[in-house]
């Protein structure tokens, strides 16, 4: 009872009574009532659509309020720059059954079941209806297996083959697969209509094949009749529903489902609500991204996948607006543009990647590109040319989204620079080098925390994540794994008895929301500082500290407070592989590039230390960069039992340094550095002579 009232005081007495309100009308089947199952062909469109001519000639009208009038006449030409190759071999899988399941998973199957999951392979039913059907702990398994396939993100390779070779079965598979939906989808019935989101990533894929391929023979004026009927439907059931996103699930769902709504009201005027879906989908995408978003650019779910997927729904419907001349407000955009750059100043420019920080769930809605789905810079780059009509990379490798959604594959670069950034609203900071960055995490939860993770650093250099996040795994896992990718024990940071900074409610709800403080984020000579501190444990306070000088990365952890024998461990997840113990308290990183890192951990009391890999018992040494998959990967663990002020220093780097302190006494030299920092106490953590 007590978790529950915490639960209602963190979640908000407005939130819990909706849930309530909802849960109730769900069993009692007033849901059932308002969303009743109905078939395709007992559907009158006609009754709906403000005109007498054809769906040839309303589709065509459309089309001018599209992303592409004309198909692009040069798309072929550039082949080689935007890796089409790539492309055409997926459509080409596609056609022939094979599907990627979260850009990792490869799936054949001789005929579609939309209901079936590859991960379990079992099935959720298909004639119940939806609100019967649970979303977590069903025997299918993860319903998010299942969604993948029905979101339809196959058509983006389908029309991208299809433009640069012309070959006719791109667009018969996707007629194919679209009416195979219709068939074994009846409205209502099974797991493909529990959620608006996935309803309206559905929506806005079939107007994309439907505008590629709306002059192609196998368009005819039946499939368009039963493409509006779905289109209209999907509209129609994400407006009903939508509360629940805006009022209950309260974060990326509301803007997806706000796009889908804007994207069938925008496209198809000629629907009898659609002015009615263009109103309410600006509107709450306009309010949504609002609040959302931070002032300083960071955003409301604590993770970058999902920050990116709520760009990719704001750059669709801005285009959208701006090619209909319905235009967004300046505050929201420049709101919008906030959210770009803080993403761009967490990047890593070479690989294009950023920390795998927060929920990982594979999500990427328009996929209109060949980079790897970790490389974020294609969504950048069209989030920013809608905005600006310039680029913020000058690879042409990451600008085929911009030529999909703008026309426009070359333009001017903005001479963009990445610094040393704070970002106290979300509570991000990020520290930069020529070669290398870091970001650590000092927040006071103000909404939903996702993982257990205050004060977790990551480490990248020229294009490696030295120390990373472990990722997100599975929704719908056991709870150890639950509790290793989500909890404490996965990221860099410090624990205590074992225990995550706050407590395990379900798997989507923490309760202890965790308290920080940053004590300082400065520069002073040639050394940038970071210091703050979290109260996860009650009376016991992490404190830490990030010190980078030259070419060195020092962490400082200081544990003080009420401490009685606690189990204080410290742990550094490597996002290399060739890592070897070298020492009880060293460890060797060889790079890519066959540079030499080295990481040591001083203490000032006795400690035990171990390396794992894919360890089982205790689950430790594993990460997890695609949604459903994990590797395993170095993770050294440092342990001491601590009744009294406990300091650990951990310096990474170049090898050559550690070998030139070395020269100068090292233990006598770390000795002192150590009493110093002890003699310092709680105003200045780190002093270098």
């Amino acid at each position: 009872m007590k978790d529950k009232l915490e639960m209602v005081q963190n979640m908000g007495l407005s939130w819990t009574a909706f849930r309530v309100k909802y849960e109730i009308e769900k069993k009692l089947g007033l849901l059932k009532k308002q969303f009743p199952a109905f078939s395709y062909e007992e559907m009158n469109i006609h009754k709906v659509i403000k005109s007498k001519k054809s769906f040839e000639q309303l589709v065509e009208e459309a089309a001018h309020h599209y992303f592409f009038n004309e198909i692009p006449s040069d798309y072929a030409e550039l082949k080689d720059v935007f890796q089409i190759e790539q492309a055409i071999k997926e459509a080409d899988e596609i056609c022939n059954g094979t599907f990627q399941y979260f850009s990792k998973h490869a799936f054949s199957c001789e005929r579609v079941n939309w209901q079936y999951s590859p991960h379990t392979q079992k099935s959720a039913p298909h004639d119940v209806h939806w609100t019967d059907i649970a979303d977590l702990g069903s025997e299918f398994g993860d319903i998010k297996w299942i969604w993948e396939l029905s979101r339809f993100s196959f058509v983006y390779p389908l029309v991208r083959a299809y433009v640069a070779t012309g070959n006719d079965q791109y667009a018969e598979t996707f007629w194919r697969y679209f009416e195979d939906f219709v068939e074994h989808n009846p409205p209502e019935l099974g797991a493909n209509y529990k959620c608006g989101q996935e309803m309206s990533f559905r929506l806005m894929a079939w107007t994309f094949g439907l505008f590629a391929f709306r002059k192609h023979p196998s368009t005819t004026e039946k499939r368009l009749e039963v493409l509006m009927k779905a289109i209209y439907h999907h509209a129609d059931h994400i407006e009903k529903h939508f509360d629940f996103a805006l009022k209950s699930v309260k974060n990326n769902h509301s803007l997806s489902e706000a796009a889908g709504m804007y994207t069938a009201g925008v496209l198809f005027p000629f629907f009898d609500k659609a002015e009615k879906w263009r109103k309410t989908g600006k509107k709450y995408i306009r309010s949504e991204a609002m609040w959302q978003i931070y002032e300083d650019g960071s955003y409301i779910q604590h993770s970058f996948n999902y920050q990116r997927l709520a760009i990719q729904d704001l750059t669709w419907v801005v285009r959208l607006s701006q090619i209909s001349n319905d235009s967004f407000d300046d505050e929201f955009l420049k709101r919008f543009g906030q959210t770009v750059l803080f993403m761009y100043q967490h990047q890593d420019l070479q690989s294009g990647r950023l920390p795998n920080y927060g929920m990982n769930d594979g999500a990427y809605i328009h996929p209109l590109t060949s980079c790897d789905y970790l490389d974020h810079r294609p969504a950048l780059q069209v989030a920013w040319h809608t905005l600006n009509g310039t680029f913020l990379y000058d690879d042409q490798s990451v600008n085929e989204i911009v030529y999909w959604l703008s026309g426009d594959s070359e333009n001017s670069v903005t001479q963009m620079k990445q610094s040393s950034q704070a970002y106290p609203l979300g509570g991000y900071y990020t520290l930069r080098t020529e070669d290398s960055f870091g970001v650590i995490r000092s927040a006071t939860y103000k909404h939903r925390p996702a993982q257990a993770d205050m004060l977790h650093f990551d480490l990248w250099h020229q294009g490696e994540n030295i120390l990373a996040d472990a990722g997100t795994f599975s929704y719908n896992t056991d709870m150890d794994h639950i509790l290793y990718f989500n909890g404490t024990a996965s990221h860099n940071t410090v624990m205590v008895n074992n225990q995550d900074q706050m407590k395990k409610a379900s798997r989507f709800i923490w309760l202890n929301w965790t308290k920080s403080k940053t004590l300082r984020a400065e520069k002073i000579d040639n050394m940038q500082i970071f210091e703050g501190e979290h109260y996860g444990y009650g009376s016991i306070t992490h404190r830490r500290g990030v010190i980078q000088v030259d070419e060195q990365w020092i962490i400082v952890d200081d544990i003080f407070g009420s401490l009685n024998n606690e189990e204080i461990s410290l742990g550094w997840l490597f996002g290399i592989q060739k890592v070897e113990q070298s020492q009880p308290n060293e460890w060797l990183m060889k790079l890519q590039n066959d540079e030499e890192w080295s990481l040591n951990i001083f203490a000032n009391q006795k400690t035990d230390s171990q390396l794992y890999k894919g360890n089982v018992k205790p689950l430790r040494g594993w990460r997890s960069l695609y949604y459903g998959d994990k590797e395993p990967f170095p993770q050294a663990v440092l342990k001491a039992d601590a009744d009294k002020f406990t300091r650990f220093v951990t310096v990474a780097g170049p090898s050559h340094l550690k070998r030139a302190v070395s020269s100068k006494q090292e233990e006598v030299f770390l000795a002192e550095c150590t009493i110093k920092l002890n003699k310092i106490g709680n105003q200045t953590i780190f002093k270098l002579r």
